[in-house]
């Protein structure tokens, strides 16, 4: 499983498309997730909060921190 921080720009989606195109499983995780295609699945998560983000990271063997600020 690969998540992805972030997930709802452009780079997030290439990132998806790459993942999906070698077989991999994605994880959307942003505030407000939209779907997109090849992923396998979205978690709502406040990156912001740590307890949070372990939960929505949990189990994933590659994390993308994609459009996060670090604030």
């Amino acid at each position: 499983m690969q998540a992805i921080l972030g997930a709802g720009g452009a780079i997030g989606t290439e990132l998806v498309k790459e993942f999906a195109r070698t077989g991999q499983s994605v994880r959307l995780v942003s505030r407000n997730p939209k779907p997109i295609r090849g992923a396998t699945e979205t978690i709502s998560a406040d990156i912001s909060d740590l307890d949070q983000t372990i939960r929505a990271v949990s189990g994933s063997s590659i994390v993308a921190p994609v459009g996060v600020d670090g604030r």
